[in-house]
């Protein structure tokens, strides 16, 4: 029965969405409620850490609830003043072919737009579409470009993030892991590693939906080279350390670029004209690109992060605190992006004005579904805790009572030495589950923590927790939020929609079953 509760949170949101079709806003409002009544009546949990945890998750939540809205409000000024159609014409301009345009689109410019923050699936279908790609291979091409490097998205938020939060809040202490920072470039090299396989599976997908086995048979080469380019330059950079993490997922997107450029320019095909209206076009993005360098220069960083002092911390309860960081987070320069490159877009007053009213109309569903699937990760996390002068600790109870310490002994105990094989599932599930993978990170990072170290040893967590990021990756094919977006683009059906979802099922759960597969046999050998 305490697994039972422990995961019913978790099982209410999944149903509500996929048996009720309830939107994943709405379920994060229903899941955060659930997930207190829970804690606190069954896990006896006083209301006041409760409570606290809930504020936590959402104040905690600021540094991907923030840098998703000012992306938003750029990507609406770009799309006004035309700066995102004069990009697209000039991509359109290098290819000619449809194999070209998926996997030099796709594979490399949608990894390097994700990398910047763009949901490729609310901005790509009406370019294939207008490519001559049918609306079904439109929407599947620019759900799927999303996913071979959802990890580095958004300047890597779903990395650094979650990891700063396992480090920090949830208190994970990996052997051999000594500070944050390290922390930080561990998870992103293990997940580098399963990312040759997932990337070359994802262009594979992509030509599948261009051409059937048809275009798999004939281009598989072409796949193959613009999945290996995309995961090695990141696995390369990863390891090497020699740029940020937070700009490892724009250098591989580009290299895919220039290397599918390259191949095809044999041919004669392409001929790009880097106009001066594409740079004005593209200005918020090399500001934005610029920035991220600079500031992610450690000295610069902790310049930053030190500035405004303590006027930025926030207290919580029970002696927790949040230092903002403000000056240090990748939302402040997304916000001074924007406004540095007004002077090159040039929009007018009406053009602001609509972007500003579709933005105000927009914000606010992935603002709260963000910040309250995080308020119930820290519930889960806190849940057994107490209040003793005036501090947060383990009541006498902690063990019994606590949802993520009852879900890892559980599946541990089901699983045993196996259980790597099948946690990539949990990242699966958390993406579909939060709708990113970065929710789902900072979800099961206390869960798989317990399982890996009560099963195979807490060493090999950061293989484990790389697998469960990968997966959260490879699950952004299937999420409805997504696929719905993408579909009412193009004036998909529900029928087509559906049968998408059907397509895309199989292959997305044989790339998580692989990269179980993949995990065991470093768990075996370590």
């Amino acid at each position: 029965m305490d697994f039972l509760f422990a995961v019913l949170p978790i099982l209410v949101v999944l149903v509500g969405m996929l048996m009720f079709s309830r939107s994943g806003v709405f379920m994060s409002v229903v899941g955060w409620i659930f997930t207190m009544l829970v804690a606190v009546f069954y896990f006896k949990t006083p209301f006041s850490v409760v409570w606290g945890a809930s504020i936590y998750g959402i104040v905690k939540a600021f540094a991907i609830t923030f840098a998703v809205a000012f992306t938003m409000l750029m990507i609406f000024i770009m799309k006004e003043t035309g700066a995102l159609s004069q990009i697209v014409k000039t991509i359109q301009a290098i290819t000619k072919d449809k194999i070209q345009q998926t996997l030099f689109l796709g594979m490399g410019f949608g990894s390097l737009a994700t990398s910047l923050g763009v949901v490729t699936p609310a901005l790509f279908p009406p370019v294939f579409v207008a490519l001559g790609f049918s609306p079904l291979a439109a929407v599947a091409i620019s759900v799927l470009c999303y996913d071979p490097l959802t990890s580095f998205a958004l300047l890597s938020i779903p990395i650094t993030l979650p990891a700063k939060v396992a480090w920090g809040p949830f208190g994970i202490r990996p052997p051999g892991i000594e500070n944050v920072d390290q922390f930080i470039w561990s998870f992103t090299q293990h997940i580098t590693i399963f990312l040759p396989v997932v990337s070359v599976g994802f262009a594979l997908m992509m030509l599948y939906f261009v051409g059937k086995w048809e275009a798999i048979k004939k281009h598989w080469k072409g796949a193959l080279i613009a999945g290996l380019v995309l995961s090695f330059t990141a696995l390369f950079l990863a390891f090497t350390k020699i740029v940020p993490v937070e700009v490892i997922g724009i250098f591989s997107g580009l290299a895919t670029m220039v290397v599918a450029y390259l191949l095809y320019k044999k041919n004669g095909d392409g001929n790009p004209k880097f106009t001066a209206e594409f740079w004005k076009a593209v200005s918020p993005w090399v500001f934005l690109f610029i920035f991220s360098l600079v500031v992610n220069y450690p000295p610069v960083k902790k310049f930053f992060a030190n500035l405004p002092g303590s006027i930025e911390v926030i207290h919580i309860v029970g002696g927790k605190k949040i230092d903002l960081n403000v000056f240090a987070h990748v939302y402040f320069w997304i916000l001074v992006a924007i406004i540095v490159s007004l002077p090159f877009l040039k929009p007018t007053q009406e053009q602001l004005s609509r972007a500003f009213k579709t933005w105000i109309n927009r914000v606010w569903g992935p603002f709260i579904a963000y910040s309250l699937f995080f308020a119930v990760a820290f519930i889960m996390a806190w849940s057994g805790m107490d209040i003793v002068h005036g501090k947060l600790m383990p009541g006498a109870h902690f063990k019994e009572l606590n949802m993520d310490l009852i879900i890892g002994k559980t599946l541990a105990d089901i699983f045993g030495s196996f259980y790597p094989l099948i946690s990539p599932f949990l990242g699966l599930l958390g993406a579909f589950v939060g709708g990113s993978e970065t929710a789902s990170n900072v979800l099961f990072a206390k869960i798989q923590y317990g399982a890996i170290a009560s099963t195979v040893g807490a060493s090999m967590f950061m293989a484990a927790y790389g697998a469960h990021a990968v997966a959260g990756g490879i699950a952004s094919a299937i999420t409805p939020s997504k696929l719905t977006n993408a579909a009412a683009l193009v004036g998909l059906k529900g029928k087509e929609e559906g049968s998408l979802l059907r397509t895309l099922i199989l292959p997305v759960l044989a790339l998580t079953l692989f990269v179980g597969i993949m995990l065991q046999i470093i768990v075996s050998f370590s």
